[in-house]
């Protein structure tokens, strides 16, 4: 005769008398069975007060079935609330215990809940991808010129407090060589997003894409095509221009 699932728990959660536990031990001591759902209580115990650290403020008293029913539902924003109220009732052990009680299969809806409720900011976040680029001092003049045209690719320029001018694309999207009063931009076959800061009191840089600008500072005053418009940032796609547009 094996252990029923009362007996089990009352055994695991000590609220047995001595001479009753004794026997029970002796009983699952020899009894494979018994022994194997014991530690499979205990497991389930151990995820029962594991899950309960989720719990980050008092549940209010609901009826559980509802509870259980919207975990199969669409709106999973408040499960850990839910899962809080649950397992609650479950450390109590009594309706866990109790023959025909359904809450051991609330608890598992609950397991399985609470992995896709998992916020997203405790998920492992996807890697960024390093950057690469040159940085150079603008002196009188600079043309930053990217060799060809990428019509899914753009570049973010900005003014900034910096000395240098610098660009920077994701790593193994272009490569970069500068001369005196040039950097070349050799961008391949890659949809990328490029960047350049440029000083603010810098003279003169422009960019271009295939020998045609999209890009002019010319002391205070900055040419950009119509749609690149900005206040001091301005993303243009790495194409020639249709039209140019003068900002004072």
């Amino acid at each position: 005769m094996h252990l029923d699932d009362e007996q089990l728990q009352r055994l695991l959660h000590g609220e047995l008398d001595r001479d009753s536990a004794g026997a029970l031990s002796v009983h699952v001591a020899g009894c494979a069975d018994c022994r194997q759902r014991l530690s499979e209580a205990e497991r389930d115990q151990a995820e029962v007060y594991g899950l309960l650290h989720l719990v980050d403020h008092p549940a209010p008293a609901v009826d559980a079935e509802s509870v259980a029913a919207s975990a199969r539902g669409h709106d999973r924003g408040w499960g850990r609330w839910a899962a809080g109220i649950l397992l609650a009732m479950a450390a109590a052990g009594g309706a866990y215990a109790a023959p025909g009680s359904p809450l051991r299969g609330w608890i598992q809806a609950v397991r399985e809940w609470t992995r896709e409720s998992t916020p997203s900011e405790e998920r492992p976040r996807a890697p960024v991808a390093p950057m690469a680029g040159l940085a150079v001092p603008p002196g009188d003049g600079l043309t930053i010129l990217f060799e060809s045209p990428q019509p899914r690719s753009q570049v973010r320029i900005s003014l900034g407090e910096g000395a240098e001018v610098r660009v920077r694309g994701p790593s193994g999207a272009a490569t970069f060589d500068s001369e005196a009063d040039r950097l070349r931009v050799f961008n391949r076959d890659s949809v990328a997003t490029f960047e350049i800061e440029i000083p603010r009191d810098a003279r003169r840089v422009e960019v271009r894409v295939a020998g045609e600008r999209i890009f002019l500072k010319d002391g205070p005053r900055i040419t950009v095509p119509a749609s690149g418009n900005g206040r001091e940032v301005y993303v243009l796609p790495l194409v020639p221009p249709p039209s140019q547009h003068t900002e004072p």
